[in-house]
């Protein structure tokens, strides 16, 4: 009952969240000595409960000289609002001369190089498009076949913002940020439909991945959802630096039962008819699950795991930039490599959270969940058979450093992985490289965070009990010289003297640098919030804001009632009409009480509480008496007039749910999901007298049917 889930999110509001407490177990029986360090080193950190400031940019893309506030482009020419995939593709080639600054997509679009089906008079317009190469051993997703995946290239690109105000998805397209592109904010979409079953079982057949930064600088990825891709999630190579990905969900929960219309659901029928038609060849992966008993739900259950989530820095070729004969300086190589991963949630993530190759990693707040994958490849014998699943957290390579500040890690076995010295982990590595990286120190360090698995649950850092604790599983130490001695950064002596195509032939020297501090300071919510925080806002449409507030990059912690046109998820308001300045009101807190308008704002009768609904809808709950009542109408009744009423909550009701839509100039609609969006909310007869009814009428976006959100702290 969304009653029950309703009241569950107010005990926790109210009471704070439970206090956690746990044994310290190893698998040996050990208990590990009290936490030695709760912050990381050379940091400035501040411990504080959510508010808006936490959708201020963060980390390396808020430093001068990165991401760009572009809310004065609203209403100027260059502001674009694109519908179709041509207008999308115009929309990139204007923002190439800097006539396009901002492009918010209003409608989901299918990129797909089949679907697109250019000209080829538009080929050479568009030549930043380019189709995908197929995977190897051919397609198992019809979708995809059939509609074919492109990549993007967004290149000689100086200021760009691209978002959805209402959580559009893009599918079938890889975007590349190319080295040519500075200051690219993505914010507010989904990410899907880049995945089939791979019958191989190696994840390797094909490079498809949503996003990649390809030397770009100074990016912003923030507030999307990322479903599973064939390759990677987003993945950061040549050098780029100057990134933030913060309040997005990677990844997919367990479900036996996935919509019919998902990539999972339509490649798990795909193979399922191979298979009984007797057309898959006994090394086939599929068959070998099918027959070992695996039904064809569990296996779309099993599906939702994605292998590879971020490649931080493409290879150990890279260690210094590219300069070419003319003296130009391409600035590609991995020691540039800067990244801050922020309030971010994994779900069912094998590895690389996240993999960097001699750069710098940060991590705050970030929920890693492999429980519902691990949980089924244990349990169903078939999947024991055949799979090895991993579930693994960050790897620091070739004298990279990777910090996590107060992260929660569930299900996930090995939290950090690898080698203290590189020269321990070598067997992927090309004999050169592998000799002359063998004395790089590898640095990654936990701190103030909390790990489950089926060994036990820990709370503390990575340097505990001598560096031999749960978060340390999956590491090997050589002689614990980089515990309790962090350094945010390294780099190899002489490299300034180095060249990218003629690598010397001795091993490199490191130098570590003890003294540097991170460049910038952090908020970061308490342990026991991290979980219900970055649940309740990490993905698209979890939080609601104006076309212009969207594209701000700093956001005010005021704690007095604003009519800013911002409306967030799990934030209070009264709720204001526009027409008679009267206040959305529930008189009682019993079932059936109808809505009405009121002057009275200091009442509990006039406040809501927003809360999320499906994909890009939300629940409006009466703060009075218990406030476990939602905004509902009679009888899922879809005629003009019938006056609105609260109710206990029903999960997934859509006559309980409603769609905020920006006028554009602060105010909102409250459309119903039951009418498609058609109707909305609506003061009756325009009446600005006390008390009047407060109905669903169809929506004309009239004053009696505009809102001010009113923020309450």
């Amino acid at each position: 009952m969304q009653f029950m889930k309703f009241r569950k999110i107010f005990s926790v509001a109210l009471a704070g969240a439970l206090l956690l407490t746990s044994t310290s177990l190893f698998g040996e029986g050990n208990v590990a000595d009290a936490a030695v360090i709760s912050s990381i080193p050379n940091t400035t950190r501040t411990l504080k409960s959510y508010d808006n400031s936490f959708l201020s940019v963060t980390g390396y893309a808020s430093l001068s000289g990165g991401v760009k506030d572009r809310s004065s482009y609203v209403g100027t020419s260059y502001y674009r609002t694109v519908k179709t995939s041509r207008e999308f593709l115009q929309a990139l080639l204007d923002a190439k001369s800097g006539s396009v600054k901002v492009i918010e997509i209003a409608a989901n679009l299918n990129l797909g190089w089949k679907e697109l089906n250019l000209s080829s008079t538009e080929i050479q317009k568009y030549n930043f498009v380019a189709k995908y190469e197929d995977p190897t051993n051919g397609y198992t997703n019809p979708t995809l076949q059939a509609n074919g995946v492109s990549k993007i290239n967004v290149s000689d690109t100086n200021g760009l913002t691209i978002f959805s105000t209402s959580g559009s998805t893009i599918k079938h397209a890889e975007l590349k940020l190319q080295s040519s592109a500075n200051d690219i904010v993505i914010r507010n979409l989904n990410f899907d439909e880049m995945w089939q079953w791979d019958d191989v079982g190696n994840h390797k057949e094909v490079g498809w991945t949503f996003i990649k930064v390809n030397g770009a600088n100074n990016v912003w990825i923030d507030h999307c959802k990322f479903a599973i891709g064939a390759d990677g999630m987003v993945d950061i190579e040549n050098g780029s630096s100057g990134l933030t990905f913060s309040w997005c969900k990677f990844g997919l929960e367990a479900n036996t039962n996935p919509a019919s219309d998902s990539a999972i659901y339509k490649s798990i029928t795909y193979m399922e008819q191979k298979y009984t038609s007797n057309q898959l060849a006994s090394t086939s992966l599929y068959y070998k699950m099918r027959k070992a008993g695996a039904t064809p739900n569990q296996i779309m259950a099993y599906s939702a795991y994605h292998s590879k989530c971020h490649l931080v820095g493409s290879g150990d070729k890279d260690y210094v930039n590219y300069v070419d004969s003319n003296g130009k300086d391409y600035k590609d190589g991995n020691q540039r490599l800067r990244i801050t991963l922020a309030y971010n949630q994994y779900s069912n993530v094998g590895q690389r959270v996240p993999m960097i190759r001699q750069g710098v990693g940060h991590m705050i707040n970030c929920y890693i969940d492999d429980t519902t994958h691990m949980n089924l490849e244990n349990s169903v014998s078939s999947f024991k058979a055949n799979s090895t699943s991993l579930a693994r957290g960050m790897n620091a390579r070739n004298g990279a450093s990777i910090a996590a500040d107060t992260c929660v890690y569930n299900g996930v076995t090995e939290p950090i992985v690898g080698t203290e010295l590189q020269g321990q982990d070598t067997s992927n590595m090309d004999p050169q490289w592998a000799n002359l990286f063998k004395n790089a120190y590898n640095r990654n360090l936990i701190v103030n965070s909390q790990v489950t698995n089926a060994n036990g649950t820990y709370t503390g850092s990575s340097w505990d009990n001598n560096g031999v604790n749960l978060f340390t599983k999956g590491f090997v130490w050589y002689n614990k010289s980089t515990l309790n001695k962090w350094a945010w950064s390294s780099s190899i002596v002489g490299a300034a003297n180095m060249s990218k195509t003629k690598p010397p032939t001795t091993p490199f020297t490191f130098q570590y640098n003890y003294t540097e501090k991170l460049p910038y300071s952090y908020n970061a919510v308490p342990l026991n919030d991290v979980v219900q925080t970055v649940k309740q806002y990490s993905g698209a449409s979890k939080v609601t804001l104006s076309a212009k507030d969207w594209l701000k990059t700093v956001y005010s912690t005021s704690s007095t009632p604003t009519t800013g046109s911002s409306v967030n998820v799990g934030s209070y308001y009264r709720i204001k009409n526009v027409n008679s300045g009267k206040y959305l009101s529930a008189p009682t807190d019993a079932s059936g009480t109808k809505l009405v308008q009121t002057a009275d704002k200091t009442q509990a009768t006039s406040l809501w509480r927003i809360v999320a609904g499906d994909t890009g809808y939300v629940n409006l709950v009466a703060q009075v008496g218990s406030a476990s009542k939602v905004i509902d109408i009679p009888g899922a009744s879809t005629d003009n007039g019938v006056q609105l009423q609260i109710w206990g909550g029903t999960a997934g009701a859509d006559w309980q749910q409603f769609k905020l839509k920006d006028n554009g100039d602060g105010t909102f609609g409250i459309l119903t999901m039951i009418s498609g969006g058609t109707q909305g909310l609506d003061v009756n007869a325009k009446s600005t007298a006390e008390g009047a009814s407060v109905i669903q009428y169809n929506y004309a976006a009239s004053a009696n049917q505009k809102w001010v959100f009113e923020f309450v702290k």
